[in-house]
């Protein structure tokens, strides 16, 4: 058998390239063309199949390669946020089209698939593209996929809250604010009459739901001597239950219509990201991905044992509902780094970041190849048929 340690040495110099231009090129959710065709180009020099375009989404792809018994997916992140690539979704991109075309030289028993998965950061079009994915069949041909991140420690498992985003729009009336108020429909009063009443639903929600919630009024008006005719908030609830998000989100929506019309104001809501679920563990997998960790001299948190509440939310929840996922975490940066910052932003940059990175590539390949043996592989699945039950 080839050695892995070669096989990831002879391609990292190409890795780290690419996972540079796509941190220098940090194009934001839904307009990742060049990153795309950057991880496109890489996967088809390694003989893959490439399919561009999935679900109409421009930026998406499936690269494929083999035809083994076993189907094993890959999650590709290559979205950027305002700030540059500071939830280093760059690294995401390396080390998956790392694991994925140094395993194909590895196993011959195996179908190896690389997901592009646009948007995880909501932004655009294609915001949380891999909700769109789970729900129309992506995943479905797929035994079990690896997901990967970024973190200011080693760790395996994922947890998340449920999310979901909404967009309220008032459509009021423009009058003279002091010559004729009356002749106006203020639609800024009924945004920030929203806003509060929604503030004050928190005390509505129990404890253990653990809700969260965020907005922003982005309109408000254009000039202060005239009536806003037009104003657009984005309301933002998690929760570590999808079906409460799913609850809360209709309570904010008949809200928002309820106050609209109370002050003569239409109010129109949309979401404006699909809902991100909770996450389901596959403790076989991350305990696969752990153990191959301390082989290579690395204690990682292994977080499916730990009663911690989750705080962040990420659309790969969407796909461990449908398929077995296996979560690694790769640190960088210093204990305590703030993702979404510019420290983070500058901790994503890949040359400072390709020992880890290497890894694990190394970790998660090896955990790949012993997933896709028979016995393992049936423990797997039926472990996640009874999680799915629960």
């Amino acid at each position: 058998m080839p050695d892995i340690k070669g096989l990831i040495s002879s391609r990292m110099e190409r890795i780290i390239d690419l996972s540079d231009r796509i941190y220098s090129l940090a194009e934001p959710g839904s307009q990742e063309i060049e990153s795309s065709q950057a991880l496109c180009d890489f996967l088809s020099e390694e003989g893959f199949a490439i399919t561009r375009s999935i679900l109409n989404m421009k930026t998406a792809f499936k690269a494929e390669f083999g035809s083994g018994s076993t189907a094993i997916g890959f999650l590709a992140e290559y979205d950027a946020l305002p700030n540059g690539h500071s939830c280093g979704h760059n690294l995401i991109a390396a080390w998956a089209v790392g694991c994925a075309s140094v395993l194909k030289d590895l196993s011959k028993d195996v179908r190896i698939v690389v997901i592009g998965t646009p948007s995880e950061e909501g932004i655009g079009e294609y915001a949380g593209s891999k909700v769109k994915m789970a729900s129309e069949g992506i995943f479905d041909d797929i035994d079990m996929v690896f997901g990967f991140h970024a973190d200011d420690r080693w760790g395996v498992g994922s947890t998340s809250l449920a999310d979901i985003t909404l967009q309220i729009t008032f459509k009021g009336k423009a009058s003279h604010g002091a010559d004729a108020p009356q002749l106006g429909i203020n639609a800024l009063d009924a945004a920030v009459s929203t806003y509060s009443a929604i503030n004050n639903m928190r005390g509505w929600a129990k404890n253990d739901k653990h809700l969260v919630i965020g907005m922003v009024i982005r309109e408000g008006g254009q000039a202060t001597n005239v009536i806003p005719e037009r104003a657009v908030m984005d309301v933002e609830i998690r929760s570590t239950s999808s079906e409460f998000v799913r609850e809360f989100s209709e309570k904010v929506k008949n809200l928002a219509i309820s106050i609209g019309n109370g002050y003569g104001s239409a109010a129109t809501v949309r979401p404006i990201t699909p809902l991100y679920e909770s996450y389901l563990h596959s403790r076989s997998l991350d305990s696969l991905l752990y153990s191959e960790l301390e082989k290579l001299g690395i204690s990682p948190v292994n977080v499916d044992n730990e009663a911690q509440i989750p705080s962040g939310s990420t659309d790969e929840a969407n796909v461990s509902m449908g398929v077995p996922t296996g979560h690694m975490d790769m640190q960088i940066g210093f204990p305590g780094i703030a993702g979404h910052s510019d420290d983070f932003r500058i901790a994503s940059e890949p040359h400072s970041c390709a020992a880890n990175l290497s890894i694990a590539i190394e970790a998660t390949v090896n955990a790949a190849i012993r997933a896709s043996s028979d016995e393992m592989k049936e423990q797997i699945l039926n472990e996640f048929r009874e999680a799915r039950k629960k």
